[in-house]
């Protein structure tokens, strides 16, 4: 299969079980004129095994390719590069599509010229794949846009929404157009939320008001791992600094005001997030003061800054946040990288 309309990329590293289940939903779309491109970024050998296993049933619709940068960003770019289709499905190794995927979103964006992009809403299914947890999750407004953008002529008529990851679709030509997922966010965290929204500077994002994607949650335990993350952090503030880049305007007051605003917000859950570890709090409170002295009319830094000087046994829970986090902070935190965080200098 030499041309094919769809190309379906699928990074993987571990999820073996769930990447059988992926690739399973796949082959049982309504829509049949795809390959499948299977990432390998430092897969396990149980998933290799899975992989071939579909390759060899299937050796005309899968291919594997490797990428030996670890980290979504090049895995997924590996995939665009490496695609055939004139189309790209974006679709994580522990998620599900469902059957009339790919045959809605390819239907939206040709009968819709001026889209660039199009995602859906999707339902959250539990860690094993056996229940329904969730139902017709929508994508958001992100609230960093609403802080920078709200209004402008764009935004009031035609507002950014975030889709799921899993839920991308978008012409290959288009993805090469923007450069593709930003490396400066490898390995992972807010690199799709990047990319989406590159995408939608030069079209229309459409969400498709259905579920078409069965998203995986994670346990609690992954789950805490995830949103307390450093890397979360850095990543903000790399996306902070190309916002900073292509929209501020340093004489401009109301630009000025806006983007002191979202740097606050980031200093403040920054700040937040670093408390939750055991030897996070001389540089978690470092941030929160930063936060308020940037915005010092948030009701939000004003509570924070009350919370973090509550007896250390009292937190993180003052903040209603489960923890402390028992593993040590990474080398480079210090006082030093959290004066340069979100700068607008």
């Amino acid at each position: 299969m030499i041309n094919v309309k769809i190309s379906v990329v699928i990074p993987m590293t571990r999820y073996d079980k769930e990447l059988d289940e992926a690739l399973a939903s796949v082959f049982l779309q309504s829509f049949q004129d795809f390959e499948v491109l299977l990432v390998d970024n430092h897969a396990t050998a149980s998933t290799l095994n899975v992989a071939n296993e579909w390759k060899d049933k299937n050796p005309e619709r899968i291919r594997i390719v490797r990428e030996e940068s670890k980290g979504a960003v090049s895995a997924r770019n590996r995939g665009i590069l490496e695609s055939r289709g004139e189309y790209i499905a974006l679709l994580d190794s522990d998620d599900r599509m469902r059957p009339d995927r790919l045959k809605i979103q390819l239907s939206m964006i040709e009968n819709n010229k001026d889209v660039s992009f199009v995602g859906s809403w999707f339902d959250e299914i539990s860690p094993d794949g056996k229940n329904i947890v969730g139902r017709n999750n929508k994508p958001s407004i992100p609230r960093w846009g609403k802080l920078l953008f709200d209004k402008t002529p764009r935004w009031m008529s035609d507002p950014f929404y975030e889709p799921l990851t899993s839920t991308f679709f978008f012409r290959a030509s288009d993805a090469l157009r923007i450069g593709m997922f930003d490396r400066k966010f490898d390995p992972i965290w807010q690199e799709d939320t990047d990319f989406a929204f590159r995408m939608y500077e030069i079209g229309q994002v459409a969400v498709v008001p259905q579920a078409l994607v069965e998203y995986r949650i994670h346990t609690p335990s992954d789950g805490i791992r995830r949103i307390f993350d450093v890397g979360v952090i850095v990543n903000h503030d790399v996306l902070f600094s190309k916002l900073r880049e292509k929209y501020y305007q340093k004489g401009n007051s109301d630009s000025r005001s806006r983007f002191e605003k979202l740097k606050s917000r980031w200093l403040r859950e920054s700040g937040i997030k670093l408390l939750t570890y055991k030897d996070g709090e001389e540089v978690g409170k470092f941030l929160i003061w930063k936060s308020f002295k940037s915005n010092p009319l948030d009701l939000k830094n004003w509570e924070s800054v009350v919370r973090m000087n509550l007896l250390r046994p009292f937190y993180p829970r003052a903040f209603g946040i489960k923890g402390p986090i028992d593993a040590p902070l990474p080398s480079f935190v210090s006082a030093e990288w959290a004066k340069n965080l979100f700068s607008l200098e």
